[in-house]
């Protein structure tokens, strides 16, 4: 398919969230339906270029990583969450936020009490961070590889990736633009190593691993930070 159509549907999940986000509806399901379209675009595409079952969903002709490969996944995880809980630490207290108004926004735009709050982590640690891989990993960049070169496919899913990021934040109290401008630099940096992780044999199920744990360790020390837990 052409360039346009790619990009086209690479901006559906985005005009979705943009239309919640205008209409100013609440709830964390009605904030991430976005998602829906997140999974089904690529989803479709495969679809119409002929594929058919599990493919359609994710990857699953391709091989498991190796040992090596893991432990690179388990490292990148590793090495980005606490960078990213390190310079949390030293720059928040620069921004004066204070935790609790920023935990009063998120109560108000995505309604979760501390149980939901852990539950939505367990969520994005698992499922999402699957659905973003095959997302902005194994669908974006790939496509946008073959058809402009490695680099423009990574950087631009690496973009996407984190402006996507940036809509989620935009508009809560206590949460200065800088901030968010901070945020999704971290979420490029991390789109283009998952990208790279991806480029290994079987890397698109280390990716994923290694998007997981990166949330998992990153968002639970935010749980913390905010008083969830």
């Amino acid at each position: 398919m052409p360039l346009s159509v790619l990009i086209g549907a690479a901006a559906l999940p985005f005009i979705a969230k943009i239309l919640v986000m205008i209409v100013g509806l609440q709830g964390y399901i009605l904030q991430s339906l976005y998602k829906i379209i997140q999974l089904l675009v690529p989803c479709a595409w495969r679809y119409k270029r002929g594929e058919r079952g599990a493919r359609i969903f994710w990857p699953t002709d391709e091989p498991l990583p190796t040992w090596k490969v893991w432990m690179m996944g388990t490292l990148i995880a590793v090495v980005l969450s606490l960078t990213g809980i390190a310079a949390a630490n030293f720059l928040l207290p620069l921004w004066l936020l204070d935790p609790q108004i920023i935990r009063n926004g998120f109560d108000e735009r995505f309604a979760v009490c501390p149980l939901a709050a852990v539950l939505v982590v367990v969520f994005l640690s698992f499922i999402n961070a699957a659905l973003e891989e095959l997302h902005f990993r194994a669908w974006l960049d790939r496509e946008l590889s073959l058809r402009m070169g490695n680099v423009m496919g990574v950087g631009i899913s690496a973009a996407a990736f984190g402006s996507m990021h940036a809509l989620i934040f935009l508009g809560l109290p206590g949460f200065p633009l800088s901030l968010v401008a901070f945020a999704v630099l971290g979420l490029m940096i991390c789109g283009i190593c998952w990208s790279l992780l991806m480029r290994k044999p079987g890397g698109i199920h280390a990716a994923w691993w290694s998007h997981g744990l990166a949330d998992a360790l990153l968002l639970g020390w935010g749980l913390h930070w905010l008083g969830y837990v």
